[in-house]
C-alpha cells in the first residue's frame, strides 16, 4: 500500500484528477461562504523544498496604542490637499480613529499591490477581503475576541438583550458624506423592515430566526444607536466580526435614498427610465441586491465604501480592475500614519490557477488567495530556485479538511432510508484510508479526524473528533451488512428495495472559489475506489455553483463533498455549526429536511420534494439556539458541548484529516504580512492580516 511505485500512481492518478477530472467525471449535462487556531500537527522540516516552514509565534493581539496626537497622510493625497482639492487629513479623519498597530513593522507610503484571481469575479476571487470587509467590530490577530471596529464603543446589558454602540464621531464615506447612526437605521428599518423591499419579513445573517420577532433598533443620537432584541443574544459580537456583519456597513442612505420609494416619491419613474418594473428592482440593483451582495463595491466607482481602496475601473468585460486609496479612511497606524500604505489594488483575472501561479512565479503578483494544496511543491521548489517570491505560513482556522455529506431527508425513499441509518455512515467511514489521502491530496499534512473543534479550542471535543476513524474493511462490511446485506453476482451491494444501490455524489467545479475544489475532487476520485471495495457503488457528478444552486431548490443533492473547516478554532463552532445541527445552509447532511427547521423562499412544488425531519431535529436546534444566548463564555461553552454531545452520538457527517500548515505565496516586495496568521472565512481569509497595512518595500 505504501510502496514508491504506488505512491507514484496515486499522485498521477490524483494530480489527473485535479486537472482534467472536474469535466471527464461529470455525469450529467449541466441543467451559493466558503468559505479557529491550532499549532500544525507535525512540524515541517524547513530543509525540505515541499514542505511549508515552521510558523513563527501565532500572531498576538498587539496592546491598544494610544491615539497619535498628530496625523500624517500619503504623498498622494497630499498634492490633492495642496491643490485644494481635499481638505487636511486631520478632517477627514474621525475625531477618534481606529489605531492598527503594524503586525510586523511600520510601513511607507506608496506602490501598487498586484493581486490575482481565478475566474471573473473580483468579489470572490480576493477583493472582498482587501478593499472591503469592514465591519463595526473586528476580530483580534490572535482571533482570540472581538474588537471595536467601526464602533468604538460597545455597551451590553446584563440580560444580553440590548446594544449599544457608538460609532466614531467624524467617520465618512469615501465620498466625504459622514457615516451615522441614520446609515444604521436606514438600513435596518428602510430595509430589512420595508415590505415590499423584504415581503418575507426582517432576515440577515447576523439575526436568526429565534431573534426576528420583536427585534428592533433605536437611535439615541447621530452616533450611538441600540439593537434591541426579544431573547437573550450571547453571540452577536462574534457574527458581526464575520460576513454576517457586512451589512452594517453596506447601506449609505445619502446614496440609496435617491433610489427608495419613502424617500423619493419619483423612484418608480427611475426605475422605467432603466428598463426596471418598479423602485424595488431599481433599489436592488443600485444598493446591495437582496442579501447584502458586496458586488457593488467592486463595480460601482460612484458607490460609497469604507473600505481601505474604493474601485475607479471596474472589471467589466475585461480582467482588470483597479482600485485606489480611500481618501476618508478611519485608521492610522501607532505613529498618525493614516492608511492604506499602498496607493492602488490592481486586480487581474486569470482563466485558471495554472496561469495565475505562473505570473506569480515570474513576478507580475504580489499576492493571491487560494494558491492550492497541489500548488505547494511548485511555490516552494521555485522559491528555493530564486523566483521573486517568499512563503510565510498560515494556521488553518478549521476543524477539517473535508467534509462527506449523505442527504438524511433525501426525496429517494430508499436512499432516505439507508442514509438514516448511522451504521451506513459509520461503515462508510471505516471503508476510508485517511491516511492515504493524507499522503497522497495533502502531501503528508494533517492527521486522521472527524469534523469537530480543534485540539486547541475550548469547545475540543475528544469523542466527536476521534470516533470511526480507523480504515478497516472488515469492520466496514459489518456495519454496512447491518444495511444493505445483500449483493449482486460482482459483490455490489443491492437496496433494500432490491435493485442495485448507486448514489450520486455531486462535486463543485473549479469554478466555485470558496475553497480548495481541486483536492475535494482528488479525495472524492479516491473515495469512490474505497466505497467499491466494500460493494457500494458512487458515481461522481460535477457541476458548476450555479447548478448546485437549481438542485437545492428541488432538493436533488443526495450526496456532497464540501470543506470541513470553520468551526474549528476557538469559540467558532458556536457562530457556525453548520456541521453540528441540521438545517444550516452548507449542512447538506439535512438539506431535504430544511425548509421545516429554518423556513425557505421555496415555492409549494418546490417543497413537495423535501420531507419532514424527525421530531428531535427542532429539538437540537432549539439546544443550539439556547447556547448562543448564554452572555457568559463559561456558560457558552458547556452549553455548546451538550450540542456536540449530540453530534458526536449522530455522526451527521463524515470528516477525512486536520488542516496541516497552511502556505501564503506572496512577491517578495512586499512587507507586512504576519508568519503563522490564522487562515478561514470566519477571521475574513487575509482580512485578518490587516491589508491597509501591507506595504510595498520596493519598486
Amino acid at each position: 500500500m505504501k510502496t514508491v511505485s504506488r505512491r507514484k500512481f496515486l499522485k498521477a492518478a490524483a494530480f489527473a484528477a485535479g486537472t482534467v477530472g472536474l469535466a471527464a467525471c461529470a455525469t450529467s449535462a449541466p441543467a451559493p461562504t466558503e468559505a479557529p487556531a491550532a499549532p500544525p500537527t507535525e512540524a515541517p522540516k524547513p530543509a525540505e523544498p515541499t514542505a511549508a516552514p515552521a510558523p513563527a509565534e501565532p500572531t498576538k493581539a498587539p496592546e491598544p496604542a494610544a491615539p497619535p496626537s498628530k496625523f500624517n497622510e500619503s504623498p498622494m493625497l497630499a498634492e490633492m490637499v495642496k491643490a485644494g482639492k481635499l481638505p487636511p487629513v486631520d478632517q477627514r479623519l474621525p475625531e477618534n480613529p481606529q489605531v492598527v498597530t503594524p503586525l510586523v513593522r511600520e510601513g511607507k507610503y506608496g506602490g501598487t499591490l498586484r493581486q490575482g484571481i481565478v475566474g471573473t469575479s473580483v468579489t470572490w476571487g480576493g477583493g472582498l477581503y482587501t478593499v472591503q470587509w469592514e465591519n463595526l467590530v473586528q476580530w483580534k490577530p490572535d482571533f482570540s475576541d472581538t474588537e471595536p471596529s467601526l464602533a468604538e464603543k460597545i455597551e451590553i446589558s446584563p440580560d444580553g438583550r440590548e446594544y449599544t454602540f457608538t460609532l466614531r464621531k467624524g467617520i465618512k464615506w469615501s465620498d466625504g458624506q459622514p457615516f451615522t447612526a441614520d446609515d444604521i437605521l436606514f438600513y435596518i428599518n428602510d430595509v430589512m423592515f420595508n415590505k415590499e423591499l423584504n415581503p418575507g419579513g426582517p432576515g440577515a445573517d447576523w439575526l436568526p430566526s429565534s431573534q426576528r420577532d420583536g427585534f428592533k433598533a433605536e437611535k439615541v443620537d447621530d452616533y450611538t444607536f441600540k439593537l434591541i432584541f426579544p431573547n437573550p443574544y450571547g453571540t452577536l459580537l462574534y457574527n458581526l466580526a464575520t460576513w454576517s456583519g457586512r451589512q452594517f456597513a453596506q447601506y449609505p442612505k445619502h446614496y440609496l435614498q435617491q433610489f427608495h420609494k419613502a424617500y423619493n416619491e419619483k423612484a418608480d419613474e427611475l426605475a422605467k427610465q432603466e428598463g426596471l418594473e418598479n423602485w424595488v428592482q431599481l433599489f436592488f440593483r443600485k444598493g446591495p441586491d437582496t442579501w447584502g451582495n458586496p458586488d457593488r463595491f467592486m463595480d460601482v466607482p460612484e458607490y460609497p465604501s469604507l473600505g481601505p481602496w474604493v474601485v475607479v475601473q471596474p472589471i467589466g468585460s475585461g480582467t482588470t480592475a483597479k482600485f485606489t486609496r480611500n481618501p476618508y479612511y478611519w485608521k492610522v497606524d501607532d505613529k498618525g500614519n493614516q492608511l492604506p500604505y499602498m496607493d492602488e489594488v490592481i486586480i487581474t483575472a486569470y482563466q485558471d490557477p495554472e496561469t495565475r501561479a505562473l505570473a506569480m512565479l515570474n513576478g507580475d503578483l504580489d499576492f493571491i488567495k487560494d494558491p492550492g494544496e497541489g500548488n505547494r511543491e511548485l511555490y516552494f521548489d521555485a522559491m528555493n530556485e530564486g523566483k521573486p517570491i517568499s512563503i510565510i505560513s498560515r494556521t488553518p482556522d478549521g476543524g477539517n479538511t473535508i467534509s462527506i455529506h449523505f442527504n438524511q431527508g433525501s426525496k429517494n425513499p430508499v436512499l432516505r432510508e439507508v442514509f438514516q441509518n448511522k451504521d451506513f455512515r459509520i461503515g462508510m467511514s471505516h471503508a476510508i484510508n485517511r491516511e492515504e489521502i493524507i499522503e497522497v491530496v495533502f502531501k503528508g499534512q494533517g492527521k486522521p479526524a472527524q469534523v469537530a473543534p480543534l485540539e486547541s479550542s475550548p469547545l475540543y471535543h475528544e469523542k466527536l473528533a476521534n470516533q470511526y476513524l480507523e480504515y478497516d474493511v472488515a469492520k466496514a462490511n459489518e456495519h454496512l451488512d447491518k444495511v444493505l446485506p445483500n449483493k449482486d453476482a460482482n459483490g455490489m451491494r443491492l437496496g433494500p428495495d432490491g435493485k442495485p444501490f448507486s448514489i450520486i455524489w455531486t462535486c463543485l467545479d473549479q469554478n466555485y472559489t470558496g475553497g480548495d475544489v481541486r483536492s475535494w475532487l482528488q479525495v472524492a476520485e479516491l473515495c469512490v475506489g474505497y466505497f467499491k471495495a466494500v460493494g457500494v457503488e458512487v458515481k461522481l457528478d460535477v457541476i458548476s455553483d450555479a447548478v448546485l444552486g437549481e438542485r437545492r431548490r428541488t432538493n436533488d443533492v443526495d450526496m456532497f463533498i464540501f470543506h470541513g473547516g470553520e468551526g474549528g478554532a476557538g469559540m467558532s463552532a458556536i457562530f457556525d455549526p453548520r456541521w453540528h445541527i441540521p438545517g444550516e445552509y452548507w449542512g447538506f447532511f439535512s438539506h431535504g429536511w430544511s425548509p421545516f427547521l429554518v423556513g425557505t423562499d421555496l415555492t409549494d412544488e418546490e417543497k413537495a420534494n423535501f420531507v419532514e425531519p424527525p421530531p428531535r431535529m427542532a429539538e437540537y436546534r432549539k439546544m443550539f439556539e439556547e447556547a448562543t444566548q448564554k452572555t457568559t463564555r463559561e456558560e457558552q461553552i458547556a452549553a455548546m458541548k451538550k450540542v456536540l454531545d449530540a453530534s458526536a452520538e449522530e455522526f451527521w457527517v463524515i470528516g477525512i484529516s486536520r488542516p496541516g500548515l497552511g502556505y501564503q505565496p506572496t512577491s517578495k516586495r512586499l512587507v507586512g504580512l504576519p508568519d503563522g496568521a490564522i487562515d478561514g472565512w470566519l477571521p475574513g481569509t487575509h482580512k485578518i492580516m490587516r491589508p491597509e497595512q501591507w506595504f510595498i518595500a520596493e519598486g
